[in-house]
């Protein structure tokens, strides 16, 4: 049995896709035990044939024994175990990464025991090993580097009846508590092994645990959990309003990972809600470039949108703005094309591109956007303020821009660039 005394039911650190590595093997670890149970004697198999006996089995039997499980109780607490620990690790991991560490993991675990069998400590000399337990136990220290400002829910053995019904028997504890009480356990009845007689793989627990460690730290596993630790504290300040106090710790999460995404968007927001504009609008502004740098238009866009709701308009320049309305037309968002135009134009009225803006206006609002009313207005705020040039022919020309009336001929036509230095 893997557990003792005490068992997880959750972990507050959320996977923010759908497990389905996970799910995959905890149907797989299903299948083979039910494999073992039933249809193995019938179809003449041995499952012991897959297990791990050190110094007479084969080598890849150390990969094998890793889904194979002595009784249901046992499978039961891995699939308990890797149900909650395994989720937020897939979702930061990725599932090939995941999939990776769990047979090496659970490979490692299994020949940590071959070498307490061959040298017979603790009493289990000679004895073969099977389960996952060395890999849920290195998915363990994998999660201690990486969350470890995570808090685990676990239940009691002795409460377990109802702990399902009520609060009662659960607790919550830090990951930094409640897994080296686990360890404290398993060390503590290794020890009293000879005089148990238990013949719980102990060295494949702390074996594989071991490993997970020590990969976990030549990975970056730390400094990850560090930024997992910031982003997470970052979350919780906004969300009971304190704004100054998020800003910090989205700081601290971007000085760990400087061009990540959402670290970026929340300290933005969390400036702005605190009633510093200017540097929100510097976090958006970073964001904005990080995207377009990595050809993420919609995204771009949306943090765009995003800061002219929260007041920041000029977050871009002229020809940004500019290029941002032709991507909302590239896009068929026409009314979102316009928004932007308006702004383009109401804050650089004077600069070239505020004068093609005001131009592209009334195209848009005598076609694509067929809003009649406000093509008139535009229109006659072209004649008001286009200097004489290009635009204000193209006006005349297409949409008889003196009596402010469409001229014939379609709509839509496209606007000629203005030429360089005019």
């Amino acid at each position: 049995m893997y557990f003792f005394y005490f068992f997880p039911v959750g972990i507050d650190r959320p996977a923010y896709r759908r497990p389905w590595l996970t799910w995959a093997l905890m149907a797989a670890l299903t299948v083979v035990y039910a494999w073992q149970r039933w249809l193995a004697a019938p179809l003449g198999a041995d499952p012991l044939d897959l297990a791990f006996f050190p110094g007479s089995s084969p080598a890849w039997t150390a990969v094998t024994a890793v889904f194979l499980h002595g009784s249901w109780l046992h499978l039961l607490g891995n699939l308990l175990y890797l149900h909650v620990l395994a989720p937020p690790l897939e979702d930061r991991l990725g599932r090939p990464a995941l999939l990776g560490l769990f047979v090496l993991l659970g490979s490692g675990g299994n020949l940590a025991h071959g070498v307490v069998s061959a040298v017979g400590l603790f009493g289990q000399g000679g004895l073969g090993v099977l389960g996952a337990s060395g890999a849920i136990a290195g998915l363990m220290a994998l999660t201690v580097l990486r969350f470890h400002s995570a808090r685990v829910v676990i239940a009691w053995w002795l409460f377990a009846p109802i702990g399902g019904q009520n609060k009662v028997g659960r607790t919550p504890l830090p990951v930094l508590w409640a897994v080296p009480l686990w360890i404290l356990l398993q060390v503590a009845q290794m020890l009293l092994t000879p005089h148990t007689g238990n013949t719980v793989s102990f060295g494949a627990h702390l074996g594989g645990f071991a490993l997970g460690l020590g990969l976990g730290l030549a990975t970056g596993e730390l400094k990850a959990g560090r930024y997992e630790a910031a982003a997470a504290r970052g979350r919780r300040y906004f969300g009971d309003g304190h704004y100054l106090a998020a800003a910090g710790a989205w700081t601290e999460a971007i000085d760990l990972k400087p061009d990540d995404r959402e670290a970026l968007l929340e300290l933005a927001r969390s400036q702005h809600v605190a009633g510093r504009p200017a540097e929100a609008a510097t976090a958006w502004r970073r964001l904005w470039d990080l995207h377009r740098r990595e050809r993420r238009v919609d995204a771009a866009l949306a943090v765009y949108d995003e800061a002219c709701r929260a007041g920041r308009a000029d977050l871009l320049s002229p020809a940004e703005m500019s290029e941002a309305a032709r991507f909302k037309e590239l896009q068929l968002d026409y009314r979102g094309a316009l928004d932007v135009y308006r702004r383009l134009y109401e804050l650089h009225p004077d600069h070239a591109q505020g004068q093609r803006a005001l131009v592209r206006i009334v195209v848009l609002c005598r076609g694509r956007a067929r809003d009649a009313e406000a093509a008139g207005h535009w229109l006659a705020e072209a004649g008001r303020a286009l200097p004489p040039g290009p635009w204000r022919e193209y006006l005349e020309r297409e949409f008889n821009l003196e009596a402010g009336t469409c001229a014939v001929g379609p709509a839509d036509r496209p606007v000629p660039h203005r030429p360089a230095g005019s």
